[in-house]
């Protein structure tokens, strides 16, 4: 290879693509004549991208011949990520080495004694490491010029998270993140609304609107075609490849973003992407899959309905039933201490305590539970732990600070400390309670739905309204653990400070009804 040759190459990916007639992993010419939206993402040199997908588009491929064209010709480390090792080991065999296979130019002049394994794979002195984000120790060790993280939703955040120290002493410092989204406001979605947001832009061959796709807007399903948003006459798929172009629609942001859906792929045809979704088992696949949306189905969701229908006219607060208190401590809004107090009649005040001059939050918490008299108090033990436990040295064995924490034998949704059978602990040790996060909230949904948990308030009461809220922030979700086992769990894309002091009370009324069963 001449020295203008290399630095040809070396300039441009899409340039050794084209002189080197790189393959795909199936030994089929790398091409973009049907693949005219991923030009400028081959070529897209900004620091930190995110793509936002749908399946099937040619993502994966085109990181991992980027990530080849930079080890061979710009000499930096790059580690690639997959949610669990499981993946990598997959994703290396089926994928990694078949592209090396059916493209030598790859490893050209690279010595036989370089390190190759499904873990790491050297080109001259650069290193492209592959791991999984479900062990803490994988981020451990290794050092690196460009991180990539492919399926970033399904991957373990803080581990994600971590391997950004791994490029503490590179100039680089690139990041590329790219999956097909889950949830709104999370992973590659929340990245995505981060970023300067390109969308594939065209205009109609019939009337020059410019337009994006939308599925809504777009697809004519009696007709089984693409339609302009403005004139509703047929666009043919083939037009929005090659007349469209990214375009951002807010430039200058440091994030470069793309979103990519199969409506942009030539190679499908609306009338296609009608029957896959009346063939798939819910909305959730379609949109997260093939359009490349976040989506959040009702059954995801908590319905509105459960707290409207919950409205009581009862006086609870005037009754002798024992009261019982719920606190978040608002570490997410930063707002201050969310209260809930009732009794099995129904929850007769919701609040936040903030502090003023005179007068802070816990002392306002404790004003409370005097005046009303409150049983059992329920509060978040972090991150105010210390004032937690002040609160609840005043008011012995009444309050009770709550961590979300399993219990390793999956036997029991609520641990109280005090109700442990053996030798005597420590005070702080006695009103702690460990409550398994998904379970309880699964079983505060449930009281719910069964008309356990009354609001004895107006159904136009304004905190009423901010608790409704920030529980539609929740939605339930599957991730993969460590084990690459799928698990459900429960996330929130907003506030919920609210919806969690109710989980607290909750767990407070089941204290009380416990060992106080006729009040």
């Amino acid at each position: 290879m001449t020295n203008s040759t290399f630095h040809r190459q070396k300039n441009s990916i899409l340039h050794w693509i084209r002189i080197n007639k790189i393959k795909n992993e199936n030994g089929e010419p790398i091409e973009f004549k049907a693949h005219r939206f991923m030009l400028d993402i081959y070529a897209d040199r900004t620091p930190v991208q995110v793509i936002r997908k749908g399946s099937q588009v040619g993502a994966s491929t085109m990181e991992i011949l980027r990530a080849f064209h930079a080890a061979r010709f710009w000499g930096i480390n790059q580690i690639y990520t997959l949610p669990t090792a499981d993946d990598v080991a997959e994703f290396v065999k089926s994928k990694v080495n078949r592209l090396i296979k059916v493209n030598p130019c790859i490893l050209e002049g690279v010595s036989g004694k370089d390190a190759d394994s499904v873990e790491q794979k050297q080109i001259g002195k650069s290193f492209l490491f592959f791991k999984g984000t479900y062990t803490e120790k994988e981020a451990i060790m290794l050092t690196s010029d460009r991180n990539i993280h492919d399926e970033l939703d399904k991957s373990k955040t803080e581990v994600v998270r971590d391997y950004t120290s791994r490029m503490g002493y590179s100039k680089i410092r690139s990041q590329h993140f790219f999956s097909t989204p889950t949830t709104p406001d999370f992973g590659v979605d929340k990245l995505f609304e981060q970023s300067d947001q390109k969308y594939w832009r065209f205009n109609c061959p019939h009337c020059n609107f410019r337009q994006h796709m939308e599925w809504d807007k777009n697809v004519d399903v009696e007709r089984g075609i693409y339609i302009c948003q403005q004139c509703n006459k047929e666009i043919a798929p083939k037009q929005i490849n090659d007349s469209g172009r990214w375009e951002a629609r807010y430039p200058g942001r440091p994030i470069s973003g793309y979103w990519i859906s199969q409506m942009h792929a030539p190679w499908k045809s609306a009338a296609d992407l009608i029957k896959e979704r009346k063939d798939a088992d819910d909305d959730t696949y379609f949109f997260n899959f093939v359009l490349g949306l976040p989506y959040l189905s009702a059954e995801q969701r908590i319905p509105v309905s459960l707290f409207i229908r919950n409205v009581s006219d009862v006086k609870a607060d005037s009754t002798e039933e024992y009261n019982v208190m719920g606190i978040d401590t608002g570490a997410g809004t930063g707002k201050g201490n969310h209260v809930i107090i009732g009794n099995k009649l129904g929850i007769f005040w919701i609040g936040i305590l903030t502090d003023h001059e005179g007068k802070d939050r816990w002392q306002q918490a404790a004003e409370l539970i005097t005046f009303f008299d409150v049983r059992v108090v329920v509060v978040d033990g972090q991150p105010y732990t210390r004032e937690a436990f002040d609160l609840a040295k005043q008011f012995p064995y009444r309050v009770y600070l709550n961590w979300f924490k399993d219990d390793p034998k999956m036997l029991e949704v609520i641990r109280f400390f005090d109700e442990k059978e053996g030798k005597e602990s420590e005070f702080e040790e006695e009103v702690r309670v460990f409550s398994s996060r998904t379970r309880i909230m699964d079983d505060t949904i449930s009281a719910l739905r069964k008309g356990e948990i009354k609001f004895a308030m107006p159904s136009n009461s304004l905190t009423l309204k901010i608790l409704t809220e920030h529980a539609q922030t929740m939605y339930a979700r599957n991730v993969t653990d460590k084990l690459g086992q799928v698990k459900r769990e429960w996330a929130n894309t907003g506030p919920n400070d609210f919806w969690l002091a109710l989980v607290y009370w909750h767990i407070a009324l089941l204290k009380r009804s416990k060992y106080e069963p006729n009040k």
